[in-house]
């Protein structure tokens, strides 16, 4: 069973977006061998950093999953910076944290045009804004060396 860890506070999710994408980064991670083992998680700490962004051309017409294709697609490349904390499984019990990052391509279909100006130029002139927001983060220990933890990150798109 994962379990939701409550070190967010989801306040600043956007009310409204427009143009977005949602996705799940699941993933096991393995405590690094100078860690000691695991007894339980006390907490993840998930930081998204936006590291790149590419608009490239893609099909027009409705994708197999129903979605409008518009022949415009942002290809956002996201590292998630993430921290355990732990309790460690020894007679002392000493609290320990390991340190993982991700890059994750993530994708965002936009429209040729944003309020008359095409997306090209909005990127050429650095007018679009991707904000990355961690949604939800869960984490369960597998044995004593690895962790299965889902992080839903959610991408705003935003001109400037």
């Amino acid at each position: 069973m994962i379990s939701k860890l409550s070190n967010y506070t989801f306040n600043d999710m956007p009310e409204t977006a427009e143009y977005f994408k949602e996705e799940e980064v699941c993933e096991v991670l393995t405590i690094p061998p100078e860690k000691p083992n695991i007894e339980r998680i006390l907490d993840v700490l998930v930081s998204p950093e936006i590291e790149n962004i590419k608009l490239i051309e893609t099909e027009i017409g409705l994708s197999q999953e129903g979605q409008r294709l518009s022949g415009a697609k942002l290809v956002v490349e996201v590292r998630l910076k993430e921290k355990i904390t732990y309790v460690a499984d020894e007679p002392t019990q000493t609290v320990h944290a390991a340190h993982y990052e991700t890059l994750k391509s993530m994708f965002i279909i936009v429209p040729q045009k944003i309020n008359d100006v095409e997306v090209c130029k909005l990127i050429r002139t650095g007018k679009l804004n991707v904000i990355p927001y961690v949604e939800y983060v869960g984490a369960r220990k597998l044995d004593c060396r690895r962790i299965h933890k889902c992080v839903l990150v959610f991408l705003d798109l935003k001109t400037c």
